[in-house]
């Protein structure tokens, strides 16, 4: 069984068209970039609470004792 010659000039083809190295790379697109920055500022936010939490719970704890 042998394969038609046109189907290995298209394999090359599409080979040599894919590596071509002169088409220069397009910037990865900003996906969910306001959706980031809302989720890093509640992060922060948590963060923020759980430290006051925890100073909260040492004053409690301080003035029980």
């Amino acid at each position: 069984m042998t394969l038609p010659p046109y189907f290995a000039a298209t394999c090359a083809l599409l080979l040599f068209t894919a590596c071509d190295s002169k088409t220069e790379p397009t910037p990865a697109p900003k996906i969910f970039q306001e959706e980031r920055q809302i989720l890093d500022q509640a992060k922060a936010a948590a963060a923020e609470q759980e430290k006051q939490a925890e100073e909260q719970r040492k004053a409690i704890e301080k003035l029980t004792q």
